[in-house]
């Protein structure tokens, strides 16, 4: 048989190829450097160290879930070329389970727990004023749907600027404003207030009241603004405390609001605490979707949420939503409530 007689070699089978071994090496490096880091966060998601850092860090929890996905896509790539699975295997499946475990601690906020609403539908705003540099027209517009409003960061000057745009006409009864710079803070009704109490000396203002809604009764809504992790994790833990004992002593068959600027995100270890205590987010319980508020007004969108109104098991939330004040450095958060079964 003569050389030009030999039959050829059969092309290998398209799965049969072995991958090139750079590539591999490199897919998994990739899936690495990804998975290593968002594991990180997600042990610090349950395991808490006390600590400014650990603070901070936990802020950004939430984002982990994106490192988690690039990495089960980079160990899936790699899998589907691997000749051994086993290793491999073992390891795709437990970036799987860690994106699953994000995603259980995410969805809720996107889906409304079907609380009914049994009373007349009202609106509470809270917004971060930043010592009164928020733009007071703005603010009022942002405010005209609202029936309570609960500002952080507000000094008395700041009401006279308000006062322009009928400020007054529409929420004739407040709580505080009167400390000046960044310490102050205020509660505005459409409603009588009563009962009106300045909780025990924090970093920031905070006040409860008892506002008289119409349909629902008398309903307690606390103005809170505890201190940051930048305060030191003393300080920033101890607020939460204050805060949460103040919660836990009103009294329980009435509807609760705990709205304001907490410095803190839902996977911070004092709001999973209020959360076990029986308040829930607004934004949980209308299933409003995950909502940063913090930084506004910069070339990028927020980052973090920070801002919440949380809600007792008196209450119900049908809508949540951020609204844009400029001047300040944070996002409103408008939310709809009502009374519950």
């Amino acid at each position: 048989m003569t050389a030009e007689q030999v039959p050829a070699a059969p092309e290998p089978a398209w799965d049969s190829v072995r991958p090139a071994r750079g590539s591999q090496v490199a897919l998994v490096i990739f899936g690495f450097l990804f998975a290593i880091p968002s594991t990180a966060f997600t042990v610090l998601r349950i395991w808490q160290p006390s600590g400014q850092s650990a603070a901070l860090l936990t802020s950004f929890i939430s984002y982990a879930i994106i490192g988690h996905l690039i990495a089960l896509l980079f160990f899936l790539i790699a899998l589907i070329r691997a000749r051994k699975r086993l290793v491999l295997g073992l390891i795709t499946l437990l970036v799987a389970v860690l994106v699953a475990l994000h995603g259980s601690w995410l969805g809720p906020l996107f889906i409304p727990d079907g609380r009914p609403a049994t009373s007349q539908e009202f609106r509470v705003l809270s917004v971060n004023v930043l010592g009164g540099a928020a733009d007071a027209r703005r603010l009022a517009e942002s405010a005209r749907y609202a029936d309570i409003v609960v500002l952080l960061e507000f000094e008395p000057d700041a009401v006279e600027e308000l006062e322009r745009f009928g400020w007054s006409e529409r929420f004739p009864h407040q709580v505080g404003a009167d400390e000046r710079g960044v310490n102050g803070s205020a509660i505005f009704s459409r409603f009588p207030l009563s009962d009106t109490e300045l909780l025990p000396q924090t970093t920031f203002q905070q006040w409860i009241a008892t506002a008289e809604v119409p349909e629902v009764g008398p309903v307690r809504v606390m103005g809170v603004h505890p201190c940051n992790p930048y305060c030191g994790a003393t300080r920033f833990n101890s607020e939460h405390r204050l805060i949460r004992r103040i919660a836990d002593e009103q009294p329980k068959d009435r509807p609760l609001i705990v709205a304001g600027d907490f410095n803190a995100v839902d996977d911070h270890r004092p709001m999973q605490e209020l959360r076990s205590d029986g308040l829930r987010s607004a934004t949980d319980v209308a299933g409003s979707g995950w909502q940063p508020s913090y930084p506004a007004g910069r070339k990028f969108p927020a980052l973090i949420p920070i801002d919440h109104v949380l809600i007792n098991d008196r209450l119900t939330a049908t809508d949540v939503r951020t609204v844009d004040v400029p001047g300040t450095d944070h996002l409103g958060v408008l939310a709809t409530l009502a009374s519950t079964d």
